[in-house]
């Protein structure tokens, strides 16, 4: 109880940390939090991008706190304590009381779990049912239980309105039936099929939705991949970009953990360590492959990193208790010694920007500045009856809500193929006729796509985001006057 008491301890002070940090912090919301916020003032049954679940979590924070950057923020913050309660219990009921003290503790000050905490994108959502899920997965495994099959099927159902890798997470808790020895006989059960039902049943405002929209959401899925690219380049961005985000000796426990899992749960029938498994190593085997096929990111396996963490503590707990408490003690010393720094330059970086003299355009904030900024300019060529669009679906968003008043915003395509969101849920027949005031990126000439669908365009500024310490700018945006829209199929 003690350990339990402490955990809580732990996770509370970090909610309140990242309260403060929410309430005080001078960066702006990112593209992509401002491109969900839009998505909660135009309800859907699904978005191209993703199902509905970071819209819903909007939605309700703009409900409690209002829309500001603080109300969106605070559901991030207040998710990832449900899921670090959960998470806790997971270490705690199906490991030990110190694993699950130490896991929480070190997966708490994980820098991208921290960014997690105050960054609202539909991470959190699936960080949470993911981390729901597991928990259920170990609580079947122990007790045996046929009705919680009902629950993961729910949970299921509920991530794939979060994030579309939850049907890749759906086979993977298909595996873990298939090479877990105390599970199989579940194949001859009519629970998991319910259960499977149950998720079809949920998540069916995803599959609605694309079916009415010619299933948009996975023909984008599947036409991300670049034609053209180096694949060790990307592989390289993508691993080395893991072990910093999560810190060298962090990373090599959750490598370590995810190989021995093979081991531990297929040769010696540890049933906790095949739950292990079937969660991580497929997910991190399977956007390595995507890594090679020209896209991964640094964030997508963050799912497949959970049961590892927990596995990965455990393991060491047990070399402590065989003897090897120096080995153990150094571990846990190089892990917190290069998790905090990186912890701390994430929340704040100015120290290090100074003392490396990272340029503005490098550093990597600068997606959450400026947009206060642009959006004061353009409100001085802003005239009533002038609709404004942007040619970038992050910057259509950031307008729309840092812009007085915060008006609707329309994207306006670059080329014949761009899509987003804003196609599919801003009605753009009735500005016929109309005046645009147009935002695009940098000061060169508006793209051909954009120019023509509009009778004549004036150029009227280039907007620098210079930076006053060093009057270097970092980025430039050119805002245009389209007269007469014509609209567009």
């Amino acid at each position: 109880m003690k350990k339990r008491a402490l955990a809580y301890t732990i996770i509370a002070v970090s909610f309140l940390f990242n309260l403060y940090y929410i309430k005080t912090t001078h960066l702006l919301l990112s593209p992509d939090e401002a491109y969900y916020w839009d998505w909660a003032r135009h309800p859907e049954l699904s978005y191209l991008d993703m199902g509905p679940m970071i819209s819903w979590i909007n939605m309700l924070m703009i409900h409690l706190f209002g829309s500001t950057a603080f109300a969106l923020r605070m559901g991030a913050n207040i998710f990832s304590t449900v899921t670090a309660l959960v998470f806790f219990e997971i270490g705690n009921r199906f490991f030990s009381p110190t694993t699950g003290l130490l896991a929480t503790l070190l997966y708490i000050l994980n820098p991208l779990v921290s960014a997690g905490a105050f960054i609202e994108t539909y991470y959190v959502p699936q960080i949470l049912f993911m981390t729901i899920l597991l928990f259920l997965l170990f609580e079947l495994n122990a007790t045996q239980k046929p009705r919680l099959w009902y629950l993961i099927g729910f949970v299921l159902g509920l991530g794939i309105l979060s994030h579309h890798m939850f049907f890749f997470f759906s086979l993977e808790v298909v595996l873990f039936v298939l090479i877990s020895n105390a599970n199989r006989h579940w194949l001859a059960h009519k629970e998991p099929y319910l259960g499977a039902v149950i998720t079809v049943l949920t998540a069916s405002p995803v599959f609605i939705w694309n079916l009415m929209h010619g299933l948009a959401m996975f023909k984008r899925a599947l036409s991300l991949m670049p034609s053209h690219y180096n694949p060790w380049f990307v592989f390289a961005n993508f691993f080395f970009g893991n072990m910093g985000l999560e810190t060298p000796f962090v990373f090599i426990l959750l490598l370590y953990t995810m190989v021995y899992s093979i081991r531990r749960g297929l040769l010696q029938h540890d049933e906790r360590f095949n739950v292990i498994l079937a969660t991580s190593l497929p997910t991190f085997a399977f956007i390595t492959f995507l890594a090679f096929r020209g896209r991964a990111e640094v964030n997508w396996p963050a799912a497949g990193f959970i049961a590892p963490f927990i596995g990965g503590v455990y393991l060491l707990e047990e070399s402590y208790n065989r003897g090897h408490a120096k080995l153990v003690k150094t571990a846990y010393v190089l892990m917190f010694i290069t998790i905090l720094p990186v912890l701390y330059f994430e929340h704040y970086p100015g120290w290090l920007y100074r003392k490396f003299n990272i340029p503005p355009q490098n550093q990597f904030t600068t997606r959450l500045r400026g947009w206060t900024r642009l959006a004061h300019q353009v409100e001085t060529y802003y005239k009533p009856g002038d609709i404004l669009g942007a040619t970038d679906y992050g910057v259509t968003a950031e307008l729309a809500f840092y812009l007085k008043g915060q008006p609707q915003v329309y994207y306006l395509p670059t080329d014949a193929t761009s899509k987003n969101a804003y196609v599919f849920f801003q009605n753009r027949k009735p500005l016929i006729g109309k005046n645009f005031i147009i935002v695009d990126r940098g000061d060169g000439i508006l793209n051909s796509e954009t120019n023509s669908l509009f009778a004549r365009v004036q150029k009227l500024d280039v907007f620098r985001l210079t930076d006053k310490a060093t009057g270097v700018t970092w980025h430039r945006f050119t805002i245009y006057k389209g007269y007469d829209f014509k609209g567009y199929e």
